[in-house]
């Protein structure tokens, strides 16, 4: 099944952080690492392949047919940075 996100939202695969990588003390301040995997229409620099951190809370969990799909939309400022 192809992804394809809706105009300002993009689809990542976040990365379970290692011991001392992240350290974080709630949900509410959780960042997590993920792999853009698709962006939608009228998002601006950043790419399918970018790793980037992103705040925990702004991340969209949806479980279809036993696969979570995780989504993040540009204008909740959750998204913290791209690593270069």
């Amino acid at each position: 099944m192809k992804i394809q996100p809706r105009p300002g939202i993009v689809y990542i695969k976040t990365d379970t952080a290692t011991a001392g990588d992240l350290i974080t003390s709630s949900r509410d301040s959780a960042v997590e690492y993920a792999e853009v995997l698709e962006v939608g229409e009228g998002v601006k620099d950043l790419f399918k392949g970018d790793m980037i951190f992103v705040k925990a809370w702004a991340v969209d969990n949806i479980v279809y047919n036993d696969i979570t799909y995780r989504f993040v939309a540009i204008d909740t400022n959750g998204i913290l940075a791209v690593v270069k």
